[in-house]
């Protein structure tokens, strides 16, 4: 309502007594959503500030982490309508309130208390199997139940289907959250008779979706042909106030001693997964201290073998400069008897040349004296056969 959305705005100017806790869960709230991974982006900012007006429109519930599970899937929906954050604000406020939602959420947890109760008998009667299983390897309800109710199974699955089961709860009520418990637990309850604590708790919170893939209708079919009556559900909160009038503050207690225990046991649970973790990070220590020492030795082993190798180097090319030094120098007096020797050749040459003009002149000189003593005896016999013929006569 425009009323409501004045208040919103309102509210953000004021301080909150929980902002640093809102602050310090934001990172913890869908981690992997990229509309939320972004640390200080926009879509952080938008879950801040609705959580922190609802922190400061409600004081008695102020602000739990659950809250965060609640106004994430709101934003994201409106988002994709383009509708701003004050809507989500508006109608977190209307689910909190006008499904008594925010009972979930007060320091008596009166609403989870109530929900859990009929959760319980329920199971009993629809699931005795599975009711038996479960108390037989100590988990109770509120070791994984309450952040069903609490969250509308948006602390740990996939967002696609949580947004479907909040479309429901809006048009339902919240009574709807027992209706996919049941689905769920029914489509599973085969696998979850064959494990043991540790994995049987760590299947309850992440793992009863599985089963469906991505056909998220058949779980809403499944839900909705649950047995499940307002009437049903009526008698049992009856039973339950008349439990809490006849055991009076004793009821809280145990309640409250109930989740302490199951608190208790999952803490153990997580210290003998964190001791585990530590013997084989330990483990995995000793492996990378020996392989780092070994890595040193080779490195220290190549490094010898470099300088090894270098020497070599070296010397190698110091031979290599000794040897084209000499050469050189080999190439360098060759040349210089090459340049001699040709310096002597042309010199010898020349004399050659100049001989052999002389004796071209000579040779000419022959030819010519040959000539001439041709012609001498060429007249000689001339004379000789005028003589002959002059004798004769």
């Amino acid at each position: 309502s425009p009323e409501l959305e004045t208040t919103y705005r309102t509210l953000l100017t004021r301080t909150s007594l929980h902002e640093k806790q809102i602050v310090r869960d934001l990172a913890r709230t869908f981690p992997k959503h990229e509309h939320f991974a972004e640390v200080g982006g926009p879509g952080q900012e938008s879950l801040y500030n609705v959580i922190k007006a609802y922190s400061l429109f409600d004081p008695e519930v102020g602000y739990c982490q659950g809250l965060a599970f609640i106004a994430g899937p709101l934003l994201l929906n409106l988002e994709a309508l383009q509708m701003p954050d004050e809507e989500a604000f508006c109608v977190l406020v209307k689910l909190m309130k006008g499904y008594n939602f925010r009972e979930l959420f007060t320091k008596s947890m009166s609403g989870l208390q109530l929900r859990l109760y009929q959760f319980d008998r329920l199971l009993e009667e629809t699931l005795p199997a599975v009711a038996k299983h479960l108390e037989s390897q100590d988990i109770k309800s509120t070791m994984y139940a309450s952040q069903w109710f609490m969250t509308l199974f948006a602390y740990r699955f996939p967002l696609d289907i949580v947004f479907r089961i909040m479309d429901i709860v809006l048009a339902e009520g919240l009574e709807a959250i027992f209706r996919f418990s049941f689905a769920l637990l029914r489509r599973n309850q085969e696998v979850i008779q064959t494990l043991e604590f540790e994995a049987l708790l760590e299947f309850l919170k992440v793992g009863l979706f599985d089963v469906y893939g991505d056909n998220v209708n058949a779980l809403i079919q499944q839900a909705a042909a649950e047995p499940l009556s307002k009437a049903r559900l009526d008698r049992l909160a009856q039973e339950h106030r008349d439990v809490q009038r006849q055991t009076g503050a004793g009821a809280d207690e145990a309640m409250s001693a109930g989740v302490l225990r199951g608190e208790n046991r999952r803490l153990q649970d997580a210290l003998r997964k964190l001791e585990a973790g530590y013997e084989g990070l330990n483990r995995e220590h000793v492996e990378l201290a020996r392989r780092h020492l070994e890595t040193a030795e080779a490195a220290e082993r190549a490094a010898q073998r470099v300088e090894e190798l270098e020497g070599r180097a070296d010397a190698l090319q110091a031979a290599v400069a000794a040897e084209r030094a000499g050469a050189e120098a080999g190439v360098a007096d060759e040349a210089r008897e090459l340049a001699a020797r040709n310096v002597e050749l042309a010199r010898h040459n020349s004399e050659l040349e100049d001989r052999a003009e002389q004796l071209q002149a000579r040779a000419g000189e022959a030819r010519a004296r040959a000539e001439a003593l041709r012609h001498e005896v060429s007249d000689l016999r001339g004379k000789w056969d005028a003589l002959r013929a002059a004798l004769r006569a």
